[in-house]
């Protein structure tokens, strides 16, 4: 792997860890807005959970990319399955008008999908390929 693989890596996980940090964050305020407001009891008992679900997984996917600095094989899948979670994810956070989130989290999966291009290749490996 070279060096600035390994920087590209390290820098999109702890872009996914802030946006973690940085929605996890919110979670008492959204919970307490739904509580106040006049919706059905079922909604406001799951609400906070399906809140924090999204933490959760960029959570996840940041322990996965960190993962890969150590993992030997298949490292270009797995960042490529990030690269396409956060990718969706960013998606999702520009339909939700939500712009800064939206372009920290295409920057991030941007970092992962340049980063399986620039793992080092002399030795051609049929099971490391992306597809």
């Amino acid at each position: 792997m070279k060096k600035y693989s390994k920087k590209a890596t390290i820098i999109g996980v702890i872009l996914l860890i802030i946006m973690s940090i940085f929605h996890g964050s919110g979670t008492r305020y959204v919970t307490e807005i739904i509580e106040q407001s006049n919706t059905e009891d079922f909604a406001k008992n799951i609400f906070p959970v399906l809140f924090v679900h999204p933490s959760i997984h960029l959570l996840g996917l940041a322990v996965l990319g960190v993962l890969t600095l150590f993992m030997k094989h298949e490292t270009r899948k797995i960042k490529f399955f990030i690269a396409i979670l956060v990718g969706i994810d960013a998606i999702l956070a520009f339909y939700l008008k939500a712009l800064v989130p939206g372009i920290a989290l295409l920057l991030s999966a941007s970092l992962f999908l340049i980063d399986t291009k620039t793992i080092d290749s002399s030795k051609p490996s049929t099971s490391d390929s992306i597809l």
